[in-house]
C-alpha cells in the first residue's frame, strides 16, 4: 500500500487561493484528491497545509488526513518543499508507519487515474526507491536561448537546423513523485539522479501558476489526442 502527500499553502501570488479555484465544476484541489480516492492502492492522503480555510473547503473522507499543520516558517513564498516534506516525515514518525509515499501537486490536474495506476504498478514490479514523472519537451532545447537582447547563447551547444537530428530531451512534469520514507530521510529530498525517470503523457506539462496556465488546463482537460 502507498500513502499520498499533497502540499498546499495559502498566499499564492499568481492566482489568489489557486488551490480552491473552480476547475470544471470542482475546487482545483478536490479535483486531484477525488482521483486519488479512486485508487485502491492509496491507503491515506495527507494534506500538508497551513490554511484552516483549505481544510474547511476540501473533501472529507476517512482516508484523508488533515492532522499535520504546516509551520509558518515553511509556508512563505520561498519555502523549500523538501523542507516541508522532511518536517512532515519527522512529525509522522511517532504517529504513523510510513513507507511508500506518492507526492502530488494539485496544480498539475491533468494526470489521469490510469497513469497513476500504471506508475504504481511499475514501482511495485521494479521495487523502486524513487521515481519521477517526465515527458518529452514541447520545445527542443536546441532552439532555446538563455536571454533576450544581445549576446545570447543557445542552451544546448550550437543551433541544429534539422529536427530529425534532434536528440530526445525530457523535463520533470511535477505531476507525481514517488519515494520511500528511508530514501527521503537519507537524501533529504524527493529525487536525485538515482531516481527512475518514468515517461508520462505530454499533456502533463501544465502546472497552474497563472490565469493563463489555468485556461490552458481547462481547455486541455478533454483533449482526446494523447502522446
Amino acid at each position: 500500500m502507498f500513502d499520498a502527500i499533497i502540499p498546499m499553502r495559502s498566499g499564492s501570488k499568481g492566482i489568489k487561493n489557486k488551490n480552491l479555484v473552480n476547475f470544471h465544476g470542482e475546487k482545483l484541489a478536490n479535483y486531484t484528491i477525488k482521483k486519488l480516492l479512486n485508487i485502491k492502492e492509496i491507503k491515506r492522503i495527507f494534506i500538508l497545509t497551513d490554511s484552516l480555510d483549505y481544510k474547511k473547503n476540501l473533501i472529507k473522507d476517512q482516508r484523508i488526513n488533515y492532522e499535520y499543520i504546516r509551520p509558518k516558517k515553511l509556508s512563505g513564498d520561498n519555502a523549500n518543499i523538501n523542507h516541508v516534506v522532511y518536517d512532515f516525515l519527522i512529525w509522522s514518525k511517532k504517529r504513523y508507519k510510513l513507507d511508500k509515499l506518492l507526492f502530488f501537486h494539485v496544480t498539475t490536474p491533468l494526470i489521469s487515474i490510469q497513469e497513476i495506476k500504471n506508475s504504481i504498478k511499475f514501482i511495485k514490479k521494479n521495487k523502486l526507491a524513487s521515481l519521477i514523472h517526465v515527458s518529452e519537451m514541447l520545445e527542443p532545447p536546441y532552439e532555446c536561448i538563455n536571454k533576450i537582447g544581445k549576446n545570447w547563447k543557445f542552451l544546448v551547444g550550437n543551433y541544429v537546423t534539422n529536427r530529425q537530428n534532434f536528440k530526445d530531451f525530457y523535463f520533470i512534469t511535477g505531476s507525481m513523485y514517488y519515494f520511500t520514507f528511508n530514501f527521503f530521510l537519507k537524501y533529504k529530498k524527493a529525487f536525485n539522479e538515482k531516481s527512475y525517470a518514468y515517461k508520462v503523457d505530454k499533456i502533463n506539462f501544465v502546472d497552474i501558476n497563472t490565469n493563463f496556465d489555468l485556461e490552458i488546463a481547462k481547455r486541455l482537460k478533454n483533449l482526446k489526442q494523447r502522446n
